[in-house]
């Protein structure tokens, strides 16, 4: 009994220093959620009762503030770029190695890249978009970056499926993106996208 109760308070506290890893606050909230009610039944079984309190007094924080960030409704905007915008070159030279590990053959080329977008999230810039068509029906998608604390998910969904518009009303009827790491092909599949041959993926519009 004894080796199960340290295990749990192991188990515990690994979680816990797993939360505070994450640049996404809401997995933190989410992690930190797990390893403080984890804490909270060690401290209750070991009767640590200051433990067991704190820690839950944690978990119901936690509980209440991940509450109001799904309840939250918030303030999304997608912007177009210009051609010789001074500050995508910055963003992108900033952000260079990250892209370069979710979008090894990106390079940047304004006239090239004639698709592009910045999504903005609470007037926070939370990502970038770029491009390109080689007819008239399919968009070519060479850049959809998302800053890490954003990666929730809600960007995508905002420019993939609640602003179809700004791809069908240039007359696009597919959005095909490319994807060589794996977390960028799930994030693919969970936008509606459908795998095609090789490392392709197809989002059909209509």
């Amino acid at each position: 009994m004894m080796i199960w109760q340290e295990i749990l308070g192991y188990v515990a506290s690994v979680v816990v220093a797993v939360s505070l890893m994450m640049s996404s606050i809401v997995k933190l909230r989410w992690i930190n959620l797990v390893g403080a009610t984890l804490f909270s039944i060690y401290g209750f079984i070991i009767g640590a009762l200051p433990v067991g309190f704190l820690n839950g007094f944690i978990a119901i924080i936690n509980t209440y503030y991940l509450f109001k960030m799904y309840d939250r409704e918030e303030y999304f905007k997608i912007i177009s770029l210009a051609e010789h915008s001074d500050y995508q070159k910055e963003f992108i030279r900033f952000y260079k190695d990250e892209i370069l590990t979710f979008f090894p053959d990106f390079k940047f080329n304004a006239e090239k890249l004639g698709f592009r977008l910045l999504v903005l999230r609470d007037m926070a810039i939370a990502g970038i978009v770029y491009g390109h068509s080689e007819n008239s029906e399919e968009l070519i998608i060479d850049l959809d970056f998302v800053l890490k604390e954003y990666r929730d998910l809600k960007p995508g969904q905002f420019l993939y499926h609640k602003n179809k518009e700004l791809f069908t009303q240039q007359g696009f009827k597919r959005v095909i993106a490319k994807a060589t790491e794996k977390y960028h092909a799930q994030y693919l599949l969970k936008m509606g996208f459908k795998k095609s041959e090789n490392e392709l993926y197809v989002l059909e519009l209509y």
